[in-house]
């Protein structure tokens, strides 16, 4: 429930940042359709971010190293 909480809450601040820096009166319907493109735009970069990162852990070695070998 906390993480769904977490999740909506940026989820939406991500949404109203977006308004405030486009200057977005969502009255109009031009409006509402730049919104759409802007919020798309940025859900795909968060989940091409998290494709690289997500990458980036897969091809790390894990393996611990055992140093105290004699």
């Amino acid at each position: 429930m906390k993480l769904t909480l977490i999740f909506v809450i940026f989820i939406l601040a991500n949404a109203f940042f977006i308004i405030s820096n486009e200057n977005l009166a969502l009255k109009n319907p031009s409006n509402i359709a730049k919104f759409s493109i802007e919020y798309k735009d940025w859900i795909v970069k968060i989940a091409g971010n998290f494709k690289d990162v997500t990458g980036s852990v897969i091809k790390h070695n894990w393996i611990p190293v055992d140093y105290n070998t004699s």
